[in-house]
């Protein structure tokens, strides 16, 4: 152990200051979870505290309950499940994605191929949807509701044969002019202290049915729903939810969108670095856009320790999953 540690340092004398400030942050994400793993966690199948160790596969501790008679290990439901790749690669990774760092330098950082790391970053983005599920956000106080616009993208696969329209490149415009049918409505709510809602499950304007399925659950009474003026958002009134103000109608500097305008720059933003993303897979970035927009430093280790924990909630997709699973179809 003492020459192992001789040699870590003898690296680490050669590292830059930012270099050792990774590592450290690295360590202690890896400490949190360690310390946060009971020595027999409870049952991932059914909850139970009657557990006993049942040997070891593949040099991991494996577990037997007593109440349901099934054996699992400390990664079963987590978003660990079934990887060859170590914790230590999971949380980097998870804090890469989080960043926005492409396929390519996931690739040539971890020594993969490109097409593990696409399987591993849609598992990362159906595990989030799963984690919003379970920690459903909430819309309170003062809240501020808009849509933004992106076209549609065949991105990975490319565009359907005898489709109604031509292959277009990236940065191209659309063909019809105005809100059409080739713009996918983004649907955005975001509390001005709190967290945000980012959804898509329609094309061009979103109308009051679609509205309300997005965001009738999510809004507290007595909130304050500022809008753009779109009628649709009247819904929120309708239902008896909440008050609705047409912000662009009122002269008190209070009542504005820059809150929901700067989400949608951010969207943008990384719309553009990951140039486009494919128009079935966009409710998996919106859970990640929605989670990480102004979020703290913090929260890729808690993210990680939330999803990499053994818990009843099953937080592992397969690669056909990755493919198949909750696709966007509009």
């Amino acid at each position: 152990m003492d020459n192992k540690l001789n040699k870590l340092l003898d690296y680490l004398k050669g590292l830059s200051n930012s270099d050792i400030d990774r590592i450290i942050d690295y360590v202690i994400g890896i400490l949190k979870v360690n310390n946060q793993q009971a020595d027999r966690p409870d049952c991932p199948h059914c909850g139970s505290k009657h557990i006993i160790k049942n040997g070891h596969k593949d040099q991991k501790q494996r577990f037997l309950c007593h109440d349901c008679n099934q054996t699992y290990m400390r990664t079963t439901n987590t978003l660990m499940d079934k990887s060859h790749c170590s914790p230590s690669v999971w949380s980097e990774f998870i804090k890469d994605t989080m960043k926005g760092e492409s396929l390519t330098f996931c690739k040539k950082k971890y020594h993969f191929s490109r097409v593990t790391a696409f399987n591993m970053r849609h598992k990362f983005l159906l595990a989030l949807q799963d984690f919003l599920k379970h920690n459903p956000v909430t819309l309170s106080g003062v809240s501020e509701f808009d849509e933004t616009f992106v076209l549609e993208s065949f991105k990975g696969t490319g565009i359907p044969l005898n489709f109604d329209r031509k292959p277009r490149r990236h940065g191209a415009k659309a063909h019809s002019r105005g809100i059409s049918s080739e713009w996918v409505a983004i649907c955005t709510g975001i509390q001005r202290d709190g967290g945000a809602i980012v959804c898509t499950v329609n094309r061009a304007k979103p109308s009051k049915e679609e509205l309300a399925g997005i965001f009738a659950e999510s809004i507290e009474p007595g909130t304050l729903a500022l809008t753009d003026g779109l009628r649709s958002y009247n819904v929120f009134k309708d239902l008896g939810i909440c008050p609705v103000v047409d912000a662009t109608k009122e002269d008190d500097s209070f009542y504005n969108l820059n809150t929901v305008n700067g989400l949608h720059s951010y969207i943008k933003g990384m719309y553009d670095h990951y140039c486009g993303v494919a128009t079935k897979y966009i409710n998996r970035y919106n859970a990640m856009f929605s989670l990480v927009f102004r979020s703290s430093q913090e929260l890729p280790s808690n993210l990680f320790s939330s999803l990499c924990n053994t818990s009843t909630y099953r937080y592992w997709h397969s690669i056909k999953d990755v493919r198949q699973f909750n696709l966007t179809c509009i």
